[in-house]
């Protein structure tokens, strides 16, 4: 469903380098954007099949959101490539596309379009959407007033009704409250059985007992391990206590690191 073939990005100093805009792809392939920064992924090769689960784990700045929305399309590569069988929908930081000053019904389908839905498909799925996401009676008030929560679950629902048969999600594979995490579980649940795909990178991936077939580990801009979930635990938990003991050497080896000592105490 998704090939990763030598895929690196580099991501510039201070400014992250967005993947989007016509003059900004331009300026790449002629050579004339700058390469100063560092490179989070560099030779990353793998492969997603079709009705797979995958988790993608890492440390902290592993490149974990990097390698979803390269996968997703929304950021292109440095160099290597990404192909698709089809489109994969990206599940990152979705609630910033809501317009607050929009009602929830024009959010609906502001989003829905963004996700490739076309009003006909809005409009016929616009019932259901409100209806799961717990706003029917708030559909036409405007959005600025509603808590994160609630955009939260509404952003998930459209996303949901999209129907896509790929899914390339940052953390949020479930949320909301307790009763609508449950909901969410389950319709992911179904909708793995169905044969869909997901990518998923996640800091918790217990909280998805039995849902994964199997884990990528980042580490160092590389794959550190493509194995089960059990195997990509143990890794990542020896990598976690790795950095660790290395934080605290440093730590108590550069005096600047540690507190100032106030009145000779």
């Amino acid at each position: 469903m998704i090939i990763f073939n030598g895929v690196g990005i580099n991501i510039s100093k201070g400014k992250r380098r967005q993947g989007g805009g016509r003059r900004h792809r331009l300026r790449r392939f002629a050579g004339e954007q700058s390469r100063t920064g560092s490179w989070v992924l560099r030779g990353v090769s793998t492969q997603i099949a079709a009705g797979e689960s995958v988790a993608v784990l890492g440390l902290k700045n592993s490149g974990r959101t990097e390698f979803v929305r390269l996968a997703a399309g929304t950021l292109i590569p440095d160099e290597g490539s990404v192909s698709r069988r089809e489109p994969v929908l990206p599940m990152v930081d979705l609630g910033r596309a809501f317009d607050r000053g929009f009602t929830v019904r024009q959010n609906i389908y502001l989003l829905g379009g963004l996700l490739g839905m076309t009003p006909e498909r809005v409009e016929g799925a616009l019932a259901q959407i409100v209806e799961t996401a717990g706003i029917t009676t708030s559909i036409d008030k405007y959005l600025g007033g509603a808590p994160a929560l609630s955009r939260q679950k509404l952003a998930w629902t459209i996303a949901m009704a999209t129907q896509a048969k790929t899914f390339a999600v940052d953390e949020m594979l479930a949320v909301g409250d307790p009763e609508f995490r449950e909901r969410c579980l389950e319709q992911i649940k179904l909708l793995k059985a169905a044969g869909t795909t997901f990518l998923v990178a996640t800091e918790a991936p217990r909280k998805f007992e039995g849902f994964f077939d199997r884990a990528i580990v980042l580490h160092d801009g590389v794959v550190a391990a493509d194995s089960s979930l059990a195997d990509g635990l143990a890794l990542l938990r020896e990598l976690r206590l790795a950095n660790s003991i290395t934080d605290t050497a440093e730590t108590k080896s550069d005096p600047k690191a540690r507190p100032e000592l106030e009145d000779g105490f």
